[in-house]
Order: C-alpha cells, then sequence, then structure tokens
C-alpha cells in the first residue's frame, strides 16, 4: 500500500466516523488523510520524519510553487491549523463541532482529489 491509498483509506474512515457522530476521531483520520496525501506528494524528508507542523507548510509551499492546484486562503488557514486542531481533539477533553468536522471534510476531500489527478497525469498511482 502506497501513501495515496492510505490517504484513501484515512478518509473513508473520517467519513464513516463523522457519519456516526464520532467528531474528534473523524477529525483526527481526516487529518492523517491529509499527511499521507503530503507525504505521498513530497515524499520523506531527507533525514527523519516529518515534524508535522512542517509537513503542512512544505505541503502548501509545494502545491503553490508546482502550481498544481489553487488554494484558497481559507484552506491555507485550515491546512496550518490542522495539526494543533487534531492534536487538541486527541488529547483534550474538548468535543469538536460537526461544522469544524464538515469543512475539514471538503478541504481533504478536494485536496485527495486533486493529488490523485495530478499522480494519474503523471503515472505516480
Amino acid at each position: 500500500m502506497d501513501y495515496l491509498q492510505k490517504a484513501r483509506k484515512q478518509f473513508e474512515a473520517g467519513v464513516i466516523l463523522f457519519e456516526r457522530g464520532y467528531y474528534n476521531d473523524a477529525l483526527s483520520r481526516l487529518y492523517y488523510a491529509l499527511r499521507s496525501t503530503a507525504v505521498f506528494l513530497l515524499g520523506k524528508p531527507d533525514s527523519g520524519k516529518w515534524k508535522h507542523p512542517a509537513l503542512m507548510r512544505k505541503f502548501v509551499v509545494e502545491v503553490d510553487g508546482k502550481g498544481l492546484f489553487e488554494l484558497s486562503r481559507e484552506e491555507r488557514h485550515l491546512i496550518k491549523r490542522f495539526p494543533n486542531e487534531r492534536e487538541k481533539a486527541d488529547y483534550d477533553p474538548v468535543e469538536v463541532s460537526r461544522e469544524k468536522v464538515q469543512r475539514y471534510i471538503q478541504l481533504v476531500e478536494r485536496i485527495l482529489r486533486e493529488v490523485i489527478a495530478y499522480a494519474e497525469r503523471n503515472n505516480q498511482d
């Protein structure tokens, strides 16, 4: 299984959790779907492991730098905040709102669709 296949499964799991009302867990799975998508696109770091915020920043720079697809200001903001949002959802005694998870579903679904199209154009899938 490659990172793109993993991202697809993580996204699907996030949607299922969302539909069942497990918003914190859904947000976490959606985050990891985006993370897997980013690793698919960027590859492994030069050394060690990707730090979560650094990976998200590099992903945005790469998408913009290569002109792969357009990210709106709101999408950039959501991506930048995603590591922190995921961490709060996983570790803090808070309930993530349904609306927030819906925004992240839309974001990750769109990015995943764009990266899959990019991979197909470049025979990377």
